[in-house]
């Protein structure tokens, strides 16, 4: 007998068959939160990125300061790595496919620099803004794959900020969008390590 199955009707075999896939998909996602402590050694390199990007857009012409910003995001991954080590968990551990896909997520903000270049060359005053915009809405994803609220704040609260911030005009985002960004991190951070406390870890 054919059953129901995404508004299509296709047989029942085949839908034993999705719902097997998709439990497997879903165990996965369990362990990949427990190996990994939901990916906590990105936010906290995220923090220490933007102490530094604040430091350098404040001190340093600008655009020196904004070349700086793009090495600093791209410095993310091995800061992420070493912190991730401190909690003795495993960054890239492998569940595919769902491991794979928070690889891909995660370097997908490789993608925004040539975005950040072009903002940086025509409207530098507006690369704080631009930078909140898109490298928060890119966590959304990661409260999906961690179950995790922290994720989910985090991807909404940096672009709201960076717009409210935006209000009083391309100087004051430009001094000050960094600096408001920073709370939000130690938030998420906060947020993880609580998430964490209710999770029984694997040994790796």
């Amino acid at each position: 007998m054919p059953k129901i199955l995404a508004n299509k009707i296709i047989p029942l075999k085949w839908a034993k068959s999705y719902k097997s896939i998709f439990g497997d998909i879903m165990d996965n996602r369990d362990e990949l939160i427990r190996f990994t402590k939901k990916g906590i050694g990105f936010p906290f390199a995220g923090l220490i990125v933007m102490c530094l990007c604040a430091m350098v857009i404040n001190f340093l012409p600008q655009r020196q300061a904004l070349i700086m910003v793009i090495f600093a995001t791209g410095s993310t991954f091995p800061i992420a790595f070493f912190i991730s080590k401190i909690f003795k968990v495993n960054p890239f551990a492998k569940f595919p496919p769902l491991s794979n896909i928070g690889t891909v997520l995660a370097c997908a903000q490789f993608l925004y620099w040539p975005v950040l270049i072009l903002v940086l060359q025509l409207i530098p005053n507006w690369f704080p803004f631009v930078l909140a915009i898109l490298f928060g809405s890119h966590f959304i994803p990661f409260g999906w794959l961690y179950k995790s609220k922290a994720y989910y704040f985090l991807g909404i609260a940096m672009p709201t900020v960076g717009c409210v911030m935006a209000i009083w005009g391309s100087e004051f985002s430009y001094a000050y969008t960094f600096l408001a960004l920073i709370p939000l991190y130690l938030v998420t951070c906060l947020l993880l390590l609580k998430e964490n406390s209710t999770v029984k870890y694997a040994v790796i």
